[in-house]
Order: C-alpha cells, then sequence, then structure tokens
C-alpha cells in the first residue's frame, strides 16, 4: 500500500480545511467588538469545531480499518518522530474540542445563544476554561506547522513525493 485509502484523504484534507475555518472564525470572535455579530459567529464556530472532532475521529478509525502506508523514512527515529506527530495532532484536536466545549458551557454564551441576549456572555478573561482552549490552539498549530514543513521537505527536498500518500487521487507508483 503506497497511499492512504480515499476516504482517509478526504477526510485529512476535510479537517485540514475546518480548522482552518474555525481558527480563523474563533479569531474574528476574539476581536469582535460587534457582541450581535458574535453571537452570530459562535454557532458556526461550534458546527466547525465539533465536526473536525467527529471528521478526526472518523479517520482514526479509517485510518487503522484501512491501513496505512509504509513509514516514509528509512530512518526508525523520524518515524517514531512522525507517529508522535500525528498522534500529538490528533490528541490536540480532541484537547482544542473538549476546551471549547467546556469554555462555551462555562462562559454564558449557550445561554446567550439560546435567548438571543449577548449581554449573557461573560467576560472570557475570566472563564479558565478559556486559557486551556488557546494553549491547545496553540499546540496544534505549532504541530500542524512542524507537519506542513516535514511533508514539504519530503517533497520537495527529499523528492520522495511524500505527498501522493495522502493525496485523493491515485497513483499506480
Amino acid at each position: 500500500m503506497k497511499q492512504y485509502s480515499t476516504r482517509t484523504a478526504l477526510l485529512h484534507w476535510a479537517i485540514f480545511v475546518l480548522v482552518i475555518a474555525a481558527f480563523y472564525l474563533g479569531h474574528q470572535l476574539d476581536e469582535s467588538k460587534d457582541a450581535a455579530a458574535k453571537l452570530s459567529m459562535y454557532p458556526i464556530h461550534f458546527l466547525f469545531g465539533d465536526t473536525v472532532l467527529l471528521l478526526t475521529l472518523l479517520r482514526i478509525y479509517f485510518r487503522k480499518k484501512d491501513g496505512e502506508p509504509l513509514p516514509a523514512n528509512a530512518n526508525p527515529l523520524l518515524n517514531k518522530v512522525a507517529a508522535a506527530t500525528h498522534l500529538l495532532m490528533n490528541l490536540a484536536v480532541i484537547a482544542v474540542t473538549l476546551s471549547g466545549l467546556v469554555t462555551a458551557a462555562t462562559s454564558g454564551v449557550i445561554d446567550a445563544i439560546k435567548r438571543g441576549d449577548a449581554s449573557l456572555i461573560h467576560d472570557f478573561h475570566q472563564v479558565p476554561a478559556k486559557e486551556f482552549h488557546e494553549t491547545f490552539i496553540a499546540l496544534l498549530l505549532v504541530l500542524v506547522a512542524f507537519h506542513i514543513a516535514a511533508a514539504l521537505y519530503h517533497q520537495f527536498i527529499v523528492k520522495d513525493k511524500l505527498l501522493r500518500r495522502i493525496m485523493i487521487r491515485r497513483f499506480d507508483n
């Protein structure tokens, strides 16, 4: 097997796009001073985050069920680093989502959305879970940046066509 399954590849790229969208929306929420706009953005941010969690769990399942390509490196240490990076990214996605759920549950956001009243949202600086959410986001971003840099290194420096492994398109070689 030289490539991940089509469904694993589809989930990989869908998660990538949704993580970017969720991060962007979260940043917009953090920067916005317009309470009504924030109230309308929260459900979308929650939906993206929850979908990322669901798709990540599905990807983990299908990666185990469908199998995966042989390790990309001849060096066992680099293969362990790659495996650890993938594991940590999955754990970070789970931690980001769970800390986001706890932040939403303890900040008044859910009640504010239900009632359409932005004044019910507490100051996020006083919501302890928000700090964890931001820490896990930072960790996830570092891991994603490392993952992308490693993939680009393989693709353009080592020139081993590593990116073909996760492409949706099927390749013969």
